[in-house]
C-alpha cells in the first residue's frame, strides 16, 4: 500500500500494483477457464500464465500441438497481438476494480527459446475505458 496523503479522517491509502498481482493472476486463469477455445487447447492454466510484478508471462508451449501449428507458428507476433486484444477486457476490469486511473503491463510470450515482449497501457478516463499498445 502506498500513502497518498492525509485528511481529517486519517491517511488515504492506495494499493500498489505488487499488492494486486495475485488478484490479476486469478482473473487471468478464470478467463482461460471460461473461454472454451482456450480451455480446450491448454493442458494446465497455471503454467500457461504467470503474473509477477515485473510482467505477465504466457507459455505458448502449453497449447496443444495442433493449436500451435494452426494459430501460433504461422505468425507468432500477430498471434501475440490478437491474444492481447482478447485479454484486454480482463485488464480493463482489473484496473477499474483496483481503483487505478491507469496501469502499464509488460507482457512476455514464450515459445520454446523464442520470446516476444509487448507492453499494454490501460487508461481509465471518467466513464470511458481505453488502452494503448506498444
Amino acid at each position: 500500500m502506498q500513502r497518498l496523503g492525509y485528511t481529517a479522517d486519517g491517511y488515504l491509502w492506495q494499493p500498489e500494483y505488487r499488492d494486486t498481482v495475485k488478484l490479476l493472476q486469478e482473473k487471468l486463469v478464470l478467463f482461460l477457464r471460461l473461454n472454451e477455445k482456450l480451455r480446450n487447447n491448454i493442458a494446465d492454466k497455471h503454467p500457461f500464465v504467470n503474473n509477477t510484478a515485473e510482467a505477465i508471462e504466457f507459455n505458448l508451449m502449453q497449447f496443444s500441438e495442433a493449436y500451435r501449428e494452426k494459430f501460433i507458428l504461422p505468425d507468432m507476433e500477430g498471434y501475440c497481438l490478437r491474444f492481447i486484444e482478447l485479454i484486454n477486457p480482463v485488464l480493463i476490469g482489473f484496473v477499474k476494480e483496483i481503483g487505478f486511473d491507469a496501469q502499464g503491463f509488460s507482457l512476455r510470450f514464450r515459445y520454446g527459446s523464442q520470446v516476444i515482449e509487448k507492453s499494454k497501457t490501460i487508461l481509465i478516463v471518467a466513464q470511458n475505458k481505453g488502452s494503448e499498445d506498444r
